[in-house]
């Protein structure tokens, strides 16, 4: 549908609240709805589709880092996506995103991410599943009380260096945001924060941020960790011991991790079970920042050719040569290609989520098998995931 995209106003509050509401369900406190979308305007966060000076359809995007191959790589957060019901069905939303993907390129970002409601929607324009989104439990009394105790946080340089130690792990990923100050403040609420001591003075090896959540007709709570992190076998011990050490009053804990979770490697039995798991989405936006920025095998050295269905981004067509050495990547023209890859392949693909092969065996990677073996090689590496919502 024709139209322009343009950056909602803070006076625009009532409307975009409505809309939001609407569409995602009316069942909160519309005040406080009302207060976080105004926030977020004055943020400058929310973008609207308008229509003949009407704005049919919404979004919240920001530019936010993640992690991969151990660098950070500028990734365009889409969220909140909205249409009016009384506009569905008329293009409204592919006009809004491929808009937005516009613009995510035109900033500098490498990859488009979002957590989706509805799959179809945004493969229409060009996402497809790129990572995890995982929650675990595990009963108390089924975990060991393992390794040393974990101390509670006492001041600033505790905070300092929690931050620092989940910097670490997060590096080790792919996938996780590097967080803003917002999201720290919000961690930081927790009602109970500890942490393992490191060998180096104001370093620690682990920590756990957690609250007690009351369980209905129950004398016992549950323990829901807020976050997490251990970047040492002796800090995975002690987390693991720490919530070994409720098992008494503590019914179960839930925890967000990787796929596979590494608690179960210190578990007798397969007592930690995967209660939600979720796929978020991503999409390439600018090729060449992407690749600039991520990190690649040390150990490869490797060139491969390709070009990209992208009927939104002609920029990101091609053909391309990426070249990649000494754990750096360069994409620069070329005047041809041995791989096609549909634009859905795309992110996947840079995000580790799937190989070359599969995607080839869904239609969406053409090319000889040396150069799709190169590119699994080049893009290897663990599971993607987020370990926060946004």
């Amino acid at each position: 549908m024709s139209g322009r995209l343009r950056p909602l106003e803070p006076s625009e509050a009532e409307e975009v609240a409505h809309r939001r509401a609407v569409s995602f369900g009316a069942t909160g406190d519309r005040d406080a709805l009302l207060e976080t979308v105004t926030a977020q305007l004055e943020a400058g966060e929310y973008l609207g589709w308008e229509v003949d000076g009407r704005v049919y359809a919404q979004c919240r995007v920001s530019v936010v880092d993640h992690w991969f191959g151990g660098r950070r790589v500028p990734c365009q957060h889409v969220a909140s996506v909205a249409v009016a019901p009384e506009h569905r069905g008329r293009g409204v939303a592919r006009a809004l995103m491929a808009a937005v993907v516009e613009r995510g390129a035109a900033e500098g970002a490498g990859l488009s991410l979002l957590f989706p409601a509805t799959t179809r929607a945004y493969r229409s324009s060009g996402y497809e599943h790129a990572g995890v989104f995982t929650r675990y439990r595990v009963e108390a009394r089924a975990v060991p009380a393992l390794g040393p105790n974990l101390r509670p946080v006492r001041g600033e340089v505790d905070w300092a260096a929690i931050r620092a130690c989940a910097e670490r792990a997060a590096r080790r990923l792919n996938g996780p945001e590097v967080r803003s100050e917002a999201r720290w403040a919000t961690l930081r609420e927790a009602r109970f924060a500890y942490v393992l001591d490191g060998i180096d003075p104001g370093t620690v090896d682990a920590y756990v941020l957690f609250d007690h959540v009351k369980r209905p007709g129950d004398w016992r709570y549950d323990l829901k960790i807020r976050d997490w992190a251990a970047t040492t076998p002796t800090g995975m011990e002690a987390v693991v011991g720490l919530i070994g050490s409720h098992g008494s009053l503590g019914h179960s804990a839930t925890f967000r991790g990787t796929l596979p979770e590494p608690w179960s490697l210190l578990l007798a039995e397969q007592d930690v079970a995967l209660e939600e798991s979720f796929w978020w989405m991503g999409r390439g936006l600018d090729l060449q920042a992407a690749i600039a920025a991520r990190g690649f095998p040390s150990g490869l050295a490797a060139s491969v050719t390709f070009a990209v269905d992208d009927p939104l981004l002609p920029a990101a067509r091609g053909p391309w040569r990426l070249d990649v050495a000494d754990g750096e990547g360069r994409l620069r023209p070329f005047p041809g290609a041995d791989v096609r890859l549909d634009v859905r392949a795309v992110g996947p693909l840079f995000t580790g989520f799937r190989d070359p092969e599969t995607l080839r065996l869904a239609g969406l990677v053409r090319g000889p098998d040396d150069a799709l073996r190169l590119l699994g090689e080049i893009f290897a590496g663990p599971t993607p995931v987020l370990l926060d919502f946004f």
